[in-house]
Parts: C-alpha cells; sequence; structure tokens
C-alpha cells in the first residue's frame, strides 16, 4: 500500500509515467525490424525497446533507452568479432558506454582494435576515440592502436590536401593505423546531431566562424566531425577550402568498402527525436550497413523512407520532406 501511494503522487507529479513497451521478442518487433531492414537497405537492424517522442524536445533523449542501445551495441559486437578480427572503432559518449557494457564470451589475443580519429583535446576526454579503442582491445585482449595525432588541422585547398595528407599517411607514429583501415573488416561509430555544435565552440575545438561556414551547407549529421547534409553529400569536401581538415580514416569512404569489401559499417544511435534525421543522413550517405537503434526512431525512419520513395517516384526532391517544419509535424 505505501507503494502504491508513493506511484501514484509520483504519476501526478509527473515524475514517473507507465507506458506499455513491445516484447523484445514479440511479433511487432520482429515485423518492424524486417519491414525496416528493407526499406532501408540495411544488411541487418538490431531493435531495442524505445519510449514515445511525444512531449520531448527535439535535442532531448531517453537516458534509459540510450542504455539500452549501447548493451545491445556491445552483445551484437560481441557476436559478430573473431580472433582474426580488425575493428575500427569512432569517438562519442556512444561508444565508450558500448565498451563500459561489453561482457566478452570469449578471448580474442590477435584481435586488432584502431581508432579512426586522433585527439581532439591534449588530453583525454569521455568520448576520447583512442581511449574507446584501447577499453575494447584490453576486454578481448587484443592489441590497440591509437591513431597519434591531432583531429584537426588548418583550413587548407583541395589542392594543397592531396600533398598535406599523403605526408601525415607516411609518419610512422599513424602509417600503422592507416594500414589498418585498408585492412578493416568492422567499423563501429556513433554520430554527433549538429545541435552538439556549441559545445565545440565552448571548448576552443573549433572557432565560431568555422562552425558558422558549415552551418550554411545545413548539415544533418556529424560522425568524426565529417558532416553530412540530409541528401548524404559530405558538406567537408563541397567546400573549397575547407574550414578544416580531418586525419584519421575518411568517412566519407566507407560507402565504397561497403560496396566493394563488404564491410560490416555499425551505426549505434537513437533515443531521441534528433536522431532520426541524423541517422536517416547517414544512411543516405551509404556510411552504415548494420543499424542498432530503438523502436521508436525505427518506426520514423520507416515513415521517411516510405515517403521518399513516394516522393521519387513523383518526381520531387527529396529534400522538401526532411525540412525542419515538415519533420516537426511527422513526430505530432
Amino acid at each position: 500500500m505505501t507503494v502504491s501511494k508513493a506511484l501514484q503522487k509520483a504519476k501526478t507529479a509527473g515524475i514517473v509515467r507507465i507506458s506499455i513497451l513491445p516484447e523484445l521478442r514479440g511479433g511487432y518487433l520482429r515485423n518492424l525490424s524486417r519491414e525496416a531492414r528493407l526499406e532501408l537497405g540495411l544488411e541487418d537492424l538490431v531493435l531495442v525497446p524505445g519510449r514515445s517522442f511525444e512531449g520531448m524536445a527535439k535535442a532531448d533523449t531517453n537516458e534509459n533507452v540510450v542504455i539500452d542501445i549501447a548493451q545491445a551495441a556491445a552483445e551484437y559486437l560481441d557476436q559478430l568479432l573473431v580472433d582474426s578480427s580488425i575493428l575500427a572503432m569512432s569517438g562519442g559518449t556512444m561508444m565508450r558506454s558500448v565498451t563500459r557494457f561489453l561482457r566478452p564470451t570469449k578471448m580474442l589475443p590477435h584481435l586488432n582494435v584502431v581508432s579512426t580519429i586522433g585527439f581532439v583535446e591534449p588530453h583525454t576526454t569521455e568520448g576520447d576515440a583512442n581511449m574507446v579503442t584501447y577499453e575494447l582491445a584490453q576486454a578481448y585482449g587484443g592489441t590497440h592502436t591509437w591513431f597519434c595525432a591531432g583531429a584537426f588541422f588548418p583550413s587548407i585547398s583541395q589542392a594543397q590536401l592531396k600533398d598535406l595528407s599523403a605526408m601525415i599517411q607516411q609518419y610512422p607514429m599513424v602509417k600503422k593505423a592507416y594500414d589498418l583501415y585498408e585492412q578493416a573488416s568492422i567499423f563501429m561509430m556513433g554520430l554527433w546531431t549538429p545541435s552538439t555544435n556549441d559545445e565545440v565552440v565552448m571548448k576552443g575545438i573549433l572557432s565560431q566562424e568555422q562552425i558558422s561556414i558549415i552551418e550554411k551547407q545545413q548539415p544533418a549529421v556529424d560522425i568524426n566531425h565529417w558532416v553530412f547534409d540530409a541528401q548524404g553529400r559530405c558538406i567537408n569536401t563541397m567546400l573549397d577550402p575547407s574550414p578544416y581538415y580531418l586525419t584519421g580514416f575518411e568517412i566519407p569512404s566507407l560507402k565504397e568498402k561497403i560496396q566493394t569489401k563488404g564491410v560490416k559499417a555499425i551505426l549505434v544511435a537513437g533515443g531521441g527525436p534528433a536522431y532520426v534525421p541524423a541517422i536517416h543522413a547517414a544512411l543516405q550517405a551509404g556510411l552504415a550497413n548494420i543499424l542498432v537503434t530503438d523502436h521508436i526512431t525505427a518506426q520514423y525512419l520507416l515513415r521517411l523512407a516510405v515517403r521518399r520513395k513516394g516522393v521519387q517516384e513523383d518526381n520531387v526532391s527529396t529534400h522538401s520532406f526532411l525540412q525542419e517544419d515538415e519533420y516537426r509535424q511527422s513526430l505530432r
């Protein structure tokens, strides 16, 4: 009786909500996963029960759902890895969560794990890709390879970029990482939504001027600071000069690796409204063939995919239904 009264008070105060979630192995999630996987052109789609976006601000996330997504990604990765695997990891808090939820079922002494981006700050941060790489390799008794260079270089023209890139790739401290990128069979990455740009400026990583140049191109998703618009076009390569040059693995090349080398590129994201257009843009760019997310996010992604197909059949630009007003309308 005491617990019942306490729960009722909490519901009245808006602290507690009671909702019915689909059974993880139930028919609904299986059917949704199959339909969304086919419509989105994915090799695999892993879903966890989500929570309704109703009443959430666009930038909000449900932390319980995010935890469930990270746990599911950790379990999926554990099943996928073998002793000969070469795994390339991005940075971000989601990737750090994945490493924390790892429960290795085997030791993999010949596993190689490599960071896809260098140091963003002069000290370790929560989402440091190099630390993610280290922790994951340690969990399996494998070998980690840091990308021992700064992530950002000053703005340069496309003409200068080729020479600088070649020079960096031959630098002994980072050459091994570049060699592993070519051999990697699995890539796992999180993403950032454009709303996180303010934090990058506040930390002094990029200037407001650099961010403003990117924002004029209407970015939809950021992976390792490679930025893409709603149609999946890489903004970094569209600008000459680009506001900054990135070392490490070139995220846009994932599309070719998926198509020609059959690599498994796993995108782990979801738990809030802002992730729907961000994931959609990443899939438009062909950057992932495996997605780990929640079922609410998958529902909206499926809706966008179906609408996109209908728009294309009518010979209308796909950009129209991804505009902010229409997207917000679709969430109501």
